[in-house]
C-alpha cells in the first residue's frame, strides 16, 4: 500500500467538511447507529490524498445510507470550509452536491476496494476510493489533466497495469457509452506502458 496524505491542509479541510456534515446530519436525524452512512471520496480530493498532487476546491462524494435512511431525502445546508493551502494562500473547499457515480466510468466493485479513513465508532464512515478506481473514473472524459492524474496514481504505486486493465474492463461493461471508453482505456494503457 502506498502512503496516503491525510495531514496536508487540503486533507484536513476534507475531514473538517465531513465533521460539519456529520454535525448537520445529527441535527436533522438525531443520533444514528455506527456506520449508518458511508461516504466514498472521489475526484481531485481522492487524487490528492493518494498522491499529494493537485487537489480540488469541491469534494466529490458518493453517499450510501443504511436502509432506514434515504440520502435523497436528507437536505443539509453546508457552509464551505476556508483554509490556507501548502503555500499559505487562502483556499476554499465545498461539497459538490451534483456529483454522481452514474455519470463516471466506475467499476461496480469500487466499494470493496475502498479504504476506511475514519469513523469506526461514528455514524459516518469515510472511505477513500482506491487509487485504481480513481484512475478508472478519469477514463470517461480523459482530458490531458485526467491522463496526468492516472499517471500520478500509477507512479505512487497505487496499482499495476494488470489491475488497471481489469478494473477498467469491469467499468466498461457498465458504462453508458462503451465505444469512447474502450478507446480511452487503450490510450491510457499505451501511455502507462511507456513509463
Amino acid at each position: 500500500m502506498h502512503q496516503l496524505h491525510t495531514e496536508t491542509p487540503l486533507a484536513k479541510a476534507i475531514f473538517e467538511l465531513f465533521g460539519n456534515f456529520e454535525t448537520a446530519l445529527r441535527h436533522v436525524t438525531g443520533d444514528l447507529p455506527t456506520g449508518s452512512i458511508r461516504a466514498f471520496i472521489f475526484g481531485g480530493c481522492a487524487l490528492h490524498i493518494h498522491t499529494n498532487a493537485r487537489g480540488s476546491n469541491d469534494l466529490d462524494v458518493e453517499l450510501e445510507a443504511a436502509q432506514h435512511l434515504k440520502t435523497d431525502e436528507i437536505r443539509l445546508e453546508l457552509d464551505p470550509v476556508y483554509f490556507e493551502d501548502e503555500n499559505g494562500l487562502p483556499s476554499i473547499l465545498e461539497l459538490d452536491t451534483q456529483f454522481n457515480t452514474a455519470l463516471a466510468s466506475v467499476s461496480p466493485d469500487y466499494k470493496e476496494r475502498a479504504i476506511l479513513l475514519t469513523g469506526r465508532e461514528k455514524p459516518l464512515h469515510i472511505y477513500l476510493v482506491s487509487a485504481v478506481d480513481v484512475a478508472v473514473s478519469k477514463l470517461g472524459r480523459l482530458a490531458s489533466d485526467d491522463m496526468l492524474d492516472i499517471i500520478n496514481l500509477y507512479q505512487v504505486g497505487g496499482f499495476d497495469l494488470q489491475l488497471f486493465e481489469s478494473v477498467a474492463q469491469d467499468a466498461l461493461d457498465y458504462y453508458a457509452i462503451p465505444k469512447p471508453l474502450e478507446l480511452n482505456i487503450k490510450h491510457a494503457l499505451r501511455e502507462l506502458r511507456k513509463l
